[in-house]
C-alpha cells in the first residue's frame, strides 16, 4: 500500500496498514566510518520538533568486531529530511569511553511532553562490573533542556539486566501513551537453550526477545513483560528486537528485526507485527519473509524508525550497501 491516502484505503476497506517504502530509493543521512563488513551507521531514533521545524535523528557509528564496535553516537538535525548527509548538522555526540562502555547501540530520543526536556535513553555495554552487577548491556538516561546540553556525566541507570533476571537489556524504543511511558527493549534469558529432549538434544531457545516496560515518569521502570520470543517456542529464528511501534487506527504496528540463524546477528531483516493491546502481538511476515529489503550486500534493512509528519510517513533505517557496510538512510511515503 505505497503512496495510497488513508481516505482511499478506508474506501477500499483497508485499515491500520503501514505503507511500505522503497529502501533503495532513500537518501543517505550518515555514512559509516569505513568501507566493508562491520562498518555501520544506523540504529536511528528520530523526532520531529515543530517548534524548530527540524528533524532530529540519533544514530551510532560502529566499527568491526575486534575494533571499536559501537564507538560513537550522534544526534544530527535538518529542516529537510531528504537533504544529503553533508547538510545534516551534528548537534550532539559522545564516545563509548564517555559512557565507560565497550560499545553503544540503538538508543531512544524523545521530547518529554510534560517537562519539555529532551531525553535520550542510551543503550551501552558496560566495560566493567558495577553495583554488584556483571558487565552487560543496560539503559541509561540523559536529560537536558536542549539536545546539545545532554551530558554523559549526568547519566542515570533506568534499566539493567539484574532488575528483571535477563542476560541483558538494550535497544530501547520509548513512547508516551496517555501519560504512561512505555519502553520496548531487546532482552534474553540467561539460559538460551532448551533440553535436553527425549533424544538428548540441546536446542537454542533463541538469544533475543522483546520486553515491554511501563513507567509513570519515564525514569522508574519497575516491571518487564516478555511480549515476543524467538526460537521454537516463539516466532522462530534466533533473535527478535524491537525497531518501532506506531499506532494506525484501529491497531498498533511493530516493526522488529529478526535473524533466522546465529550468523544473522549483524544482518537482521525487518519484520512486521500487529496488536490491539501492546501485549499480544501477531507477526505478519510469515517464514521470516522481510517486509522490506536492500538490493545489495546481505539485503539487510534493520532498526527502522517511523515518524508521521503532516501527510507523510518518514522512515529512518540502517541499509546494507554493495560493499556490505551499512549506512543510515531516510525515505518518505505520502499518505495524503
Amino acid at each position: 500500500m505505497q503512496d495510497v491516502g488513508l481516505g482511499q484505503a478506508a474506501a477500499q476497506k483497508w485499515w491500520g496498514i503501514l505503507p511500505r517504502f522503497d529502501p533503495d530509493a532513500g537518501n543517505v543521512v550518515a555514512e559509516p566510518p569505513g568501507s566493508g563488513y562491520g562498518f555501520w551507521a544506523g540504529a536511528p531514533s528520530a523526532v520531529y520538533d515543530p517548534e524548530t521545524a527540524r528533524f532530529y535523528c540519533y544514530y551510532r557509528a560502529r566499527w568491526p568486531l575486534g575494533d571499536r564496535r559501537g564507538g560513537l553516537c550522534r544526534v544530527v538535525a535538518s529542516t529537510d529530511p531528504s537533504a544529503p548527509a553533508s547538510a545534516w548538522e551534528v548537534v550532539w555526540e559522545a564516545t563509548r569511553e564517555q559512557f565507560g562502555a565497550n560499545s553503544i547501540e540503538r538508543s531512544a530520543l524523545i521530547r518529554d511532553p510534560f517537562s519539555r526536556q529532551w531525553r535520550l535513553y542510551v543503550s551501552s555495554e558496560t566495560a566493567q562490573p558495577y553495583d554488584r552487577n556483571p558487565a552487560t548491556w543496560r539503559v541509561d538516561l540523559l536529560e537536558a533542556s536542549s539536545i546539545g546540553a545532554l551530558d554523559t556525566r549526568e547519566r542515570r541507570i533506568v534499566m539493567d539486566s539484574a532488575m528483571y533476571g535477563f542476560s541483558h537489556v538494550k535497544d530501547p524504543v520509548v513512547l508516551v501513551l496517555g501519560g504512561e511511558y512505555l519502553a520496548f527493549t531487546s532482552v534474553a534469558w540467561r539460559d538460551q537453550h532448551l533440553g535436553p529432549d527425549a533424544d538428548g538434544l540441546l536446542r537454542s531457545r533463541g538469544r533475543g526477545m522483546i520486553a515491554l516496560h511501563r513507567s509513570v515518569d519515564g525514569i522508574d521502570f519497575p516491571t518487564a513483560q516478555v511480549v515476543a520470543e524467538a526460537g521454537p517456542e516463539g516466532w522462530g529464528g534466533i533473535n527478535v528486537r524491537p525497531s518501532a511501534v506506531v499506532y494506525l487506527a484501529p491497531c498498533w504496528t511493530m516493526l522488529f528485526d529478526a535473524g533466522t540463524t546465529r550468523a544473522d546477528s549483524y544482518d537482521e531483516q525487518t519484520m512486521l507485527a500487529v496488536s490491539s493491546d501492546l501485549r499480544a502481538w501477531r507477526p505478519l511476515t510469515p517464514a521470516h519473509t522481510p517486509w522490506v529489503r536492500s538490493s545489495y550486500g546481505s539485503g539487510s534493512i534493520r532498526y527502522v524508525d517511523v515518524l508521521f509528519v503532516g501527510n507523510s510517513v518518514h522512515y529512518f533505517y540502517e541499509y546494507a550497501r554493495r560493499d556490505r557496510a551499512h549506512e543510515l538512510r531516510h525515505a518518505t511515503v505520502s499518505v495524503a
